[in-house]
């Protein structure tokens, strides 16, 4: 909870007749998504910023002054990295500021997290009183648990409405990939990427398709993805990073550091049926809070392609290849699940643990460990595969750390993170639940209305119809009459399909909104990490030689400073 501003010190009596001083900050934002609508301009946000101050100095009881006005322009308020915002911040650690005034809590921010946590913890730490004025939110007089409750779900609300957003980008993308366009980021190593008309292509890169090549024959040869990368590590070849950033094929000692092959690169190339002309896209989507997580979907929800440009192997090759593959893991399967009842469980930290040293996403280690007493259990462990068989100079084989210590380390820093969320979890999740039941009845009763009005045109229409068939109104009329129908109905019609759009969006982010609450609930009861918990929670975790690591929040863009040891 917030603290009261430091200037409250003084005596009941004095404080009675001396009036408390302010240094305010007005705080407004244009979204880059907003219409420059009268009500949401930032003149407007000013106006009612100034008038609630005017207010709160005419009751007598304190002295607000206005030193500055902060306001971002076409900003989107998911992130809190915005200009003005930044420039409000490092006045009020100056000590310029200790008041900051905003029309509304939209306008201050719709990623909750983050937003509470200025709220809450950052702003009461720094002594500042912070307003929301159509909110009715006051940290200079506060509310019950109840109102501060309700403001933490406005800022759930706001951070839905923000995520929602994404979703006809999204539709626009399923129907490009439906179409035979190559929507990914740069192309595939061995390919180039050009339009054709409003199709984007993929093209054999004659740099590197001979290289591909090389690759399908000599793994279909040695049957090893390590002896692959070996050879192109002999050759000096570029890993496909590398070639997309500076164009090389070769390693050119102006370049630096040659940066290898490993058996990853390898594998993902000979498993990839681009190579082969098709297209296979919409594997995964990214998480709601995070682009770089992602969330892999079912294969009937991939979006595939045949013939959608020129291979560059054809498909006997890579049916062989596939073949090596099936034998390769057929051989390693038994290493994979060595003991019968210990079997592999999910690996919580698959999205988020990298190497501190390289950058590299750790590799899981999983093996079964047998005691004196016959008793069996599990093990995981992480580790970095550039500090293995093709190891990069500079990143340790050491550079590892297991499960069982990595979880020690994080149990007690969420807790101490998350802690004024989990003051009230269960509040937290029931209001979470009337919030979003709220909104669908909304928009079902905005469905039903529409179809209500859809059936009265209708019928309107046939009774227009029979009176032109029994002569009561000339040709020229019912004409006249039908086409305004016909638009009418069409409008109803897309009003409706429009309102079914945003049911079946809420419907899913509900359940993202409704796991976070879920998540909390499961860390305030001290039970085990799950992956749910750790990717609501946390962007990125750096892990350096020694068990040392660094966390990056999902709420925040700033890493968590100095080094955490297992103790």
């Amino acid at each position: 909870m917030g603290r009261v501003s430091k200037r409250t010190f003084a005596p009941a009596v004095a404080a009675k007749e001396a009036k408390i001083r302010y240094k305010a900050g007005i705080y407004a934002r244009l979204s880059s998504d907003q219409d420059r609508k009268k009500n949401e301009s930032v003149e407007v946000q000013v106006r009612i910023a100034e008038k609630h101050i005017e207010e709160l100095n005419r009751e007598g009881t304190e002295r607000i002054e206005i030193a500055d006005r902060y306001i971002d322009l076409g900003k989107t308020g998911s992130n809190f990295n915005r200009d003005e915002f930044q420039r409000l911040m490092q006045d009020i650690r100056l000590g310029d500021i200790d008041c900051v005034v905003v029309k509304d809590l939209s306008r201050f921010g719709r990623n909750y997290l983050e937003a509470g946590n200025y709220i809450e913890k950052i702003f009461p730490f720094l002594g500042v009183r912070f307003i929301a004025v159509a909110d009715g939110l006051d940290t200079g007089n506060r509310g019950s648990n109840t109102k501060q409750m309700a403001t933490e779900i406005k800022n759930l609300v706001n951070d839905m409405y923000a995520k929602d957003f994404s979703v006809k980008a999204k539709q626009h993308l399923k129907q490009r990939r439906q179409e035979g366009s190559y929507v990914g980021g740069p192309p595939p190593y061995g390919y180039k990427a050009g339009w054709d008309k409003m199709i984007r292509k993929l093209a054999p890169d004659e740099n590197t398709a001979g290289i591909v090549k090389h690759i399908f024959s000599l793994f279909i040869e040695t049957g090893s993805y390590t002896a692959v990368a070996d050879d192109l590590n002999r050759k000096k070849c570029n890993p496909p990073s590398v070639y997309k950033k500076t164009g090389k094929v070769f390693f050119d000692p102006e370049q630096g550091e040659y940066k290898g092959w490993d058996k990853g690169a390898v594998e993902r190339i000979v498993k990839s049926e681009t190579y082969t002309g098709k297209l296979v896209q919409g594997k995964s989507s990214i998480t709601a809070r995070d682009e770089k997580n992602r969330i892999h979907k079912a294969e009937e929800e991939w979006v595939v392609k045949e013939n959608t440009h020129e291979p560059v192997i054809d498909t006997a090759l890579f049916a062989e290849a596939a073949e090596v593959r099936e034998r390769l893991h057929e051989r390693t399967g038994t290493h994979a699940h060595p003991t019968e009842g210990c079997p592999i469980g999910e690996n919580i930290f698959d999205n988020v643990l990298y190497c501190g040293v390289c950058g590299r996403k750790m590799t899981r280690n999983s093996y079964v460990k047998t005691y004196a007493d016959d008793r069996k259990a599990r093990l995981d462990g992480y580790f970095c595969l550039n500090g293995g068989q093709t190891k990069v100079e500079g990143c340790p084989a050491s550079n590892r750390i297991s499960k069982a210590e990595l979880v020690d380390i994080l149990l007690p820093l969420l807790r101490m993170e998350f802690s004024v969320y989990l003051g009230k979890p269960k509040q937290y999740m029931e209001i979470v639940k009337e919030q979003l039941g709220t909104a669908g009845t909304v928009i079902d009763t905005k469905i039903r209305k529409a179809e209500r009005e859809i059936v009265s045109a209708k019928e309107a229409e046939r009774t227009k119809y029979v009176e032109y068939r029994e002569g009561i109104i000339p040709q020229g009329e019912y004409v006249a009459y039908k086409m305004r129908q016909e638009g009418r109905l069409n409008d109803l019609n897309r009003q409706k399909e429009e309102l079914e759009a945003d049911r079946k969006n809420l419907d899913a982010v509900s359940g993202k909104y409704l796991a976070a609450a879920r998540a909390l609930l499961r860390l305030k009861s001290g039970r085990e990490l799950t992956k749910e918990v750790v990717e609501s929670l946390i962007r990125k975790i750096y892990v350096y030689p020694g068990k040392r690591i660094e966390v990056e929040f999902a709420y925040t863009n700033a890493l968590l400073e100095g080094m955490l040891t297992n103790g």
